[in-house]
């Protein structure tokens, strides 16, 4: 025999997890257009003697909203390396290595599957309701058929109000990786296999809320070990002649096209520079007398000659194409990731690269991560995106357009995505967005299927930590799976995030920006910080529900 019940999208249902540890839940809220998510939880009832055999089923689900629901069932992925034993507090659900539930399997309507016995059984269900639904209470009925004598019934109420979900105006991005998805399925990279693959993570990324992309003008010079390279990924084609350049955009022009046909809106130009220090030039092959030839990469200096020769015809020719293309407004300039003025050289360097760039880029917006305000205080950067732990110095700066953004490094006290954290440590940074007046955010792992540096490939169905390099999960969010990209318990978490965003903005509208604050604090209990804020999933799921409240009030 098993149980089912309905229970929190929030919720992480461990292998040897007991049914009592998760409650129950009967109806989710929304408004139309928005996704609500919960889960369904299948647990086998231990016989006091016979034999624990799992059974094979499937189920089948009734409701007016069925063609906008999806369902998923949770897999469980080993991880090593949970959080840095040195950089992590104790707000953990553990951190021992073991199995973490997080990748969701898509699964259909009446397609047969085992029901375990010695763990849980969870899947994931999303709706996403109608712009159009009319407001109401809408039952999805499953049943679930378990071999030839077993029927079990759950019903769960959708509960649509009549407001609409705003607009999001977050602007969010995870670097998008292509040769991660091309290593990982074998393809030739920019064959066209490969392009149909790219459209396929480029779509789930919208699903996720990514309404930006890291757009490889040349091959990223991210994470990549000193003197090694990662497969060539460029979609502007050069050609040299003497000292004259080339510039073919063809393939630029089909990925914003792409872009554009799934929803993706704004564009970050890959960066112009080497990672962390401003030293060397990304690498760009260049066609000289009928030859490819790697013309620039770690044998060629930031600053050098031949260089600035090439950014001197290149970015005039990038940016006419950016402006006739009309996307001009909705690009982002990267000079160099993580620079620090702690470290010898990089100040100088950064700032030498910004000055020489300026005049060819005027009009255009340039941002980076970092940590240092010295960065924004003295005029190198307009935008800084800095890190969720090092957010204080920037906050009493006038920064008008304010960016954040968390990776490794971030364990402790803030909130982020690993594997072995509560769901609310993701979900809180909607909130504490909207508190703090950030626009923008960035996260460095969509799609990360390498070890430290890109050193090898790794299996992010056995490897979520690149070899123990990362706490588990930081290096990607989604998984490739056949022909596409599949999700996440925390791409589903953190689109609710962005929703709660969205909806304190409609609230902010009606109320007022420092009421809503106010108000989002006494919720809480406490003024919400990025390193404060409630350690539980209630807030979270009670605060969304007392906003719809509230936008419902006469």
């Amino acid at each position: 025999m098993y149980t089912f019940k309905a229970i929190s999208a929030m919720e992480k249902v461990l292998p040897a997890g007991k049914p009592e540890e998760t409650a129950a839940i009967k109806s989710v809220r929304g408004l139309k257009g928005e996704r609500v998510s919960f889960q369904i939880r299948a647990d086998f009832v231990h016989p006091e003697d016979g034999r624990w055999n799992r059974k094979r089923g499937y189920f089948t689900l009734r409701s007016p909203l069925r063609t906008a629901t999806r369902i998923a069932r949770v897999g469980y992925i080993p991880v090593m390396l949970p959080a840095y034993p040195d950089r992590s507090d104790e707000d953990y659900i553990s951190k021992q290595p073991g199995l973490y539930p997080d990748v969701l399997y898509p699964v259909k309507v009446k397609e047969e599957m085992n029901f375990d016995v010695y763990a849980p059984t969870v899947f994931m269900v999303t709706v996403d309701i109608p712009a159009d639904q009319p407001a109401g209470e809408y039952p999805l009925y499953f049943t679930f058929t378990l071999g030839e004598t077993q029927k079990y019934s759950l019903k769960v109420t959708v509960q649509v109000e009549e407001l609409a979900l705003a607009k999001n105006d977050l602007i969010f991005t995870q670097w998008f990786h292509c040769d991660s998805i091309a290593v990982y399925h074998g393809v030739k990279m920019m064959s066209k296999r490969h392009w149909k693959l790219i459209e396929s993570f480029i779509k789930t990324a919208a699903r996720t809320g990514i309404n930006m992309i890291l757009t490889p003008l040349f091959t990223p010079p991210l994470d990549t070990a000193i003197g090694t390279e990662r497969p060539t990924m460029q979609l502007v084609k050069v050609k040299k002649t003497g000292d004259k350049y080339e510039f073919d955009f063809t393939l630029l022009k089909k990925w914003i096209d792409l872009c554009h046909q799934y929803g993706i809106e704004y564009f970050e130009l890959s960066h112009l520079f080497t990672q962390w220090g401003v030293e060397k030039c990304p690498k760009i092959v260049v066609e000289i007398d009928g030859k490819d030839v790697k013309e620039f990469g770690w044998h060629t200096a930031a600053m050098g000659d031949l260089y600035k020769n090439f950014l001197s015809q290149f970015l005039p020719a990038l940016t006419a194409k950016l402006r006739e293309y009309g996307v001009a407004e909705k690009c982002y300039f990267h000079i160099s990731d993580e620079p620090s003025a702690k470290r010898e050289g990089d100040y100088e360097n950064y700032l030498a690269a910004k000055n020489f760039i300026t005049p060819y880029i005027e009009g255009f917006k340039v941002t980076d991560a970092l940590s240092n305000v010295e960065f924004y205080q003295n005029g190198l950067i307009d935008i800084p995106i800095c890190a969720t732990n090092h957010l204080e110095p920037f906050m009493e700066e006038e920064i008008e357009e304010r960016w954040c953004y968390y990776c490794c490094g971030q364990g402790e006290e803030v909130g982020n995505r690993f594997l072995a954290m509560p769901s609310y440590r993701n979900r809180i940074l909607g909130v504490q967005m909207f508190q703090w007046d950030m626009s923008g955010f960035l996260q460095w792992g969509y799609n990360f299927y390498f070890t430290e540096r890109a050193r090898q490939p790794i299996d992010p169905y056995h490897n979520a930590d690149g070899l123990m390099a990362w706490p588990a999960g930081d290096p990607f969010s989604v998984y490739p799976w056949k022909d596409e990209a599949i999700e996440s318990i925390r791409t589903v978490v953190f689109y609710q995030a962005i929703q709660d965003r969205t909806l304190l903005k409609m609230l902010a509208e009606k109320i007022g920006p420092e009421k809503t604050k106010q108000w989002v604090n006494q919720q809480a209990g406490m003024e919400i910080t990025f390193k404060k804020y409630p350690k539980n999933n209630a807030f979270l799921e009670d605060l969304h529900d007392k906003i719809i409240e509230k936008l419902l009030e006469k």
